[in-house]
């Protein structure tokens, strides 16, 4: 292995035609009782995986629930993302806009859920792209929440807007979405219908009033992420991301149970 001084001449060496196309952004989400990474006897078995850790789609590692992570969102976003049924073999199809007209041609059926006239699902989804931070490193992920994760979706939505700082007009300005740190746990809910692992969203504080010199490099790391996912630089795998993150026991949501998240 080269010494120090050595590496750092020859960062980056080898990836000059590497570009964000080559990369595939992970998902987060958490492990329910039938995800397969929890099965011994499916190939997709992590070992150690149990239901309620978070689950790494590309580096296949999984996080203690209850100790959880810590993220920075960077951007956040909506979009109706087609599904093939279970029962047909399941299946990643397609992601649509909230103005695509797609969007108005689906019908109701008796779990709750939107049906296109193909037959295939229509499932709304809050995305909202991270920084997940490990120690004074930090890399790129999208936490995709659905059914009844959109409430939480639109907590944290609330609790980001909530972040202000005083101008120089002396009104108060929403502050970047970047600037915040946030512990991300899961929770075990339930109702009547059975029970699931859903996520639970404490704010950490500000980043640049965290005790690390590293935090402002990843601000602007956050605002590096934000830029590529504006201009459409960070590809996302969809095909990666399993069609119900959470316990399929979990109710979907009546439509009227969620309103539109706050506008960014």
């Amino acid at each position: 292995m080269a010494k120090l001084s050595e590496l750092e001449k020859l960062s980056g060496l080898g990836f000059e035609e590497t570009s964000t196309d080559d990369m595939a952004i992970p998902f987060l989400r958490i492990l329910a009782n039938t995800s397969p990474q929890t099965n011994k006897r499916d190939g997709a078995y992590v070992e150690g995986a149990e239901a309620g850790m978070i689950y790494n789609s590309v580096t296949h590692e999984v996080y203690d629930g209850v100790k959880g992570i810590e993220v920075i969102p960077c951007h956040y976003n909506t979009r109706y993302v087609e599904w093939t049924p279970r029962e047909q073999g399941g299946g990643y199809m397609g992601s649509y806009l909230p103005e695509d007209p797609i969007v108005k041609t689906t019908t109701s059926n008796e779990r709750n859920e939107d049906v296109l006239p193909n037959g295939n699902l229509l499932t709304k989804t809050s995305q909202f792209f991270v920084l997940l931070v490990q120690g004074d490193q930090v890399s790129k992920a999208l936490i995709p929440m659905t059914s009844t994760q959109l409430r939480k979706a639109k907590r944290w939505n609330s609790l980001l807007s909530q972040q202000t700082f005083k101008g120089s007009d002396g009104k108060p300005k929403r502050l970047p979405m970047m600037s915040t740190k946030f512990k991300l746990t899961t929770v075990e809910e339930r109702n009547d219908k059975g029970s699931w692992f859903g996520w639970d969203i404490e704010k950490v504080g500000a980043v640049d009033e965290l005790d690390k010199l590293t935090d402002n490099d990843m601000f602007q790391e956050g605002l590096t992420f934000q830029s590529a996912v504006l201009e459409g630089k960070a590809q996302i795998q969809h095909q990666a991301l399993e069609q119900d993150t959470s316990d399929p026991t979990a109710p979907q949501v009546e439509a009227d149970d969620v309103e539109d998240e706050t506008p960014f």
